[in-house]
């Protein structure tokens, strides 16, 4: 029975293991294609796992609001926002835009996340 257990016990740390992998890595990559500064990818990897269980969080609700602290919008770019927008290197070099697009990849990545971990688990537990 002991051993039944200890098999059990290290199956679902496996699992947690897993779980937070996948969407604590793809969320933290959303952030860093979206150009974050490190503590808002530290935020987007640590908040990853833990929103899907939630459904009031979005993870890239945290590491948006830890970019915005960290790197303040001026009043320029709100100003500047719909010429950036309209291109590609705008979005970056904005930091209302970064801000937005922190968000939607970082939200973006955990959702890539939370499919490719949830399918990974779902395949252990059946094979």
């Amino acid at each position: 029975m002991y051993e039944l257990l200890v098999v059990c016990f290290f199956f679902a740390i496996d699992l947690i293991v897993q779980w937070v992998l996948a969407t604590g890595v793809l969320g933290a990559l959303g952030c860093a294609i979206a150009g974050g500064h490190p503590l808002s990818i530290l935020a987007a990897f640590i908040a990853s796992p833990l929103t899907p269980l939630h459904p009031a969080l979005a993870s890239g609700t945290v590491s948006a609001l830890v970019e915005a602290s960290l790197r303040k919008p001026t009043y320029a770019d709100f100003m500047a926002l719909r010429d950036d927008v309209q291109h590609l290197k705008g979005w970056w070099r904005n930091r209302v835009a970064r801000t937005l697009l922190n968000f939607f990849l970082t939200s973006l990545g955990t959702a890539i996340g939370v499919w490719t971990g949830g399918l990974r688990m779902l395949g252990k537990l059946i094979g």
